[in-house]
């Protein structure tokens, strides 16, 4: 079973959220943190009420991407995943979205819909309306989480980077763009 670690590290960066812990590290290989056991596979409905199974991206770099349409760095850091997607291939690399929109499904997929449709999102987008997937992830209080939350995890299901709010680069600017790109392309040139 396609399994991941968790860990997470303090660290200063932009996001959406009350009281967030903001959080930006590559952890690598780094032991597990006990406060994050490793989640399994998920297999969760897309914005159209498609299956999407982890699974089916086994042995692939993903960058899972959690997010609300209300989010202004969301809004922000979508147009780089977009490119992103674009610049790598796709038996290599997964781009996941997963919209924390709440709400009923049947109330919240038209405004995905419009959203997806508006900022040309080309990866598939899952909806987690009942906070199911991110409890997974993120095991703390939900009240404390902020978004974007996007973790970059390898081929073998290990985390390799985490981004609380959007990726700062060395600079100290926001660039989800680069710091994502480069951490997927470290990931394929160590294989």
């Amino acid at each position: 079973m396609f399994k991941f670690a968790m860990i997470a590290v303090l660290a200063g960066v932009v996001g959406c959220g009350s009281q967030q812990a903001q959080e930006s590290r590559k952890v690598g290989n780094a032991k597990v943190d006990a406060d994050f056991p490793p989640a399994s596979f998920f297999e969760m409905k897309d914005y159209r009420g498609q299956t999407v199974d982890l699974r089916d991206y086994e042995g692939k770099v993903v960058v899972l991407n959690f997010w609300a349409t209300w989010c202004g760095p969301c809004r922000y850091e979508i147009p780089h995943l977009v490119e992103l997607r674009k610049g790598f291939d796709p038996d290599e690399v997964a781009i996941i979205g997963v919209s924390l929109d709440q709400g009923e499904a049947e109330q919240v997929r038209p405004l995905l819909a419009q959203f997806i449709d508006h900022y040309g999102i080309n990866y598939p987008i899952v909806l987690d309306n009942k906070s199911e997937l991110i409890r997974q992830f993120y095991k703390r209080d939900l009240s404390t989480l902020g978004v974007p939350m996007t973790y970059v995890i390898d081929q073998q299901g290990q985390i390799y980077g985490r981004h609380a709010g959007l990726p700062i680069d060395a600079s100290g600017k926001p660039n989800p763009g680069k710091v994502l790109g480069e951490e997927i392309q470290a990931l394929l040139d160590r294989t």
